[in-house]
């Protein structure tokens, strides 16, 4: 295990909690579940269960047989936006062709967590538009402390 000495005094950031995200109530919307603790620059904060949240504003969409991810981020006031991370394609990943790369938070924000969307057959998802349940659209969940080291292969 890390130690953990000294936290506060070098500034980290991170999540200390899960927030359990998942699909939001309505369509095409995103959720945490449950209260969200986490530091910025050391600071402690905390953020409540939130349903139905939108994608941030000027993301990419993604083609049939592409897949992302798109992580979601805090600021100090509770803030929730999201980052896109790179494009890649199902087909690259299983040959090993390419990574799908953990998106980094902006500054004096911190990552905690992560949607991966896959569109499988001829399915398309354009953020805020195409609903998370929708036919061929995979939807995978990740609760982060921060960004993880190693990138998705597969």
């Amino acid at each position: 295990m890390q130690n953990l000495n000294g936290f506060g005094a070098r500034g980290h950031d991170c999540a200390f909690t899960s927030g359990a995200l998942a699909e939001g109530t309505n369509a095409n919307t995103f959720k945490t579940a449950a209260t969200i603790t986490y530091a910025i620059d050391g600071v402690l904060y905390a953020k409540t269960a939130t349903d139905n949240l939108p994608f941030s504003s000027g993301h990419t969409s993604l083609a049939a047989g592409q897949q992302c991810l798109f992580g979601v981020v805090l600021d100090s006031g509770g803030n929730v936006t999201t980052v896109q991370s790179n494009i890649t394609t199902t087909e690259k990943l299983a040959a090993k062709m390419e990574v799908l790369n953990w998106p980094a938070p902006p500054a004096n924000k911190v990552l905690v967590g992560a949607i991966r969307v896959k569109c499988d057959n001829a399915a398309v998802f354009v953020p805020n538009t195409t609903d998370l349940g929708a036919a061929d659209v995979v939807d995978t969940y990740y609760n982060l402390a921060g960004v993880p080291a190693q990138p998705l292969t597969a």
